[in-house]
């Protein structure tokens, strides 16, 4: 018998678990639900930036379409049909660009939850990826409210986000979550 508590026994020792390496595979999924996830943030602020312009030409051109006057000679004259309109298309714009905004914050923080690579993670972070893409090809595609710098940042969170659920179920970060649950 010993006085010192961590000394050998004689008995059988468990062999040390080596800590599992983070694959690439697991950063690259990272990086691109960050890059994602950024696109949709930025897509969202671009919509809150030039909301009351992008407006202004919609609400223009409904007007134009209905009286069959020109877009500008209704800018020019105002009034009150031209300022419901752009009260509601500003409206409708600002909500498009808040759901852009929250969605790419949630895929965000699932993201970067997603370097454990644990599976509860990965199935949130997918289904974040899905609708970030969903809201992205919403606003891609959207005719009425847009600029092409919203609708080239709006393709580029579509393309990302399907990568992201491509890269979230590669097998070598199925085997990385096996591994670090089973330490």
């Amino acid at each position: 018998m010993t006085s010192y508590p961590d000394a050998a026994t004689g008995l059988p020792q468990p062999a040390p678990v080596a800590v599992p390496s983070r694959p690439g595979a697991l950063l690259a999924l990272v990086g691109v639900a960050v890059v994602s996830a950024l696109a949709a943030i930025v897509d969202g602020v671009l919509y809150f930036v030039g909301g009351r312009d992008m407006a202004l030409d919609v609400a223009a051109e409904t007007i134009a379409t209905i009286t069959g006057a020109s877009a500008d000679s209704v800018k020019a004259d105002g009034g009150a049909l031209l300022d419901a309109a752009l009260d509601e298309v500003q409206s409708t714009l600002q909500v498009r660009g808040a759901v852009a905004v929250f969605f790419g914050v949630v895929l965000l923080l699932w993201g970067l939850l997603a370097l454990r690579g644990a599976v509860w993670v990965r199935v949130l972070l997918t289904l974040a990826a899905l609708a970030n893409a969903s809201v992205g090809l919403r606003l891609a595609t959207d005719i009425e409210g847009g600029t092409a710098a919203i609708r080239g940042v709006a393709w580029l969170t579509v393309v990302t986000g399907l990568v992201v659920v491509a890269l979230t179920w590669l097998p070598v970060i199925n085997r990385y979550a096996r591994a670090r649950k089973g330490r």
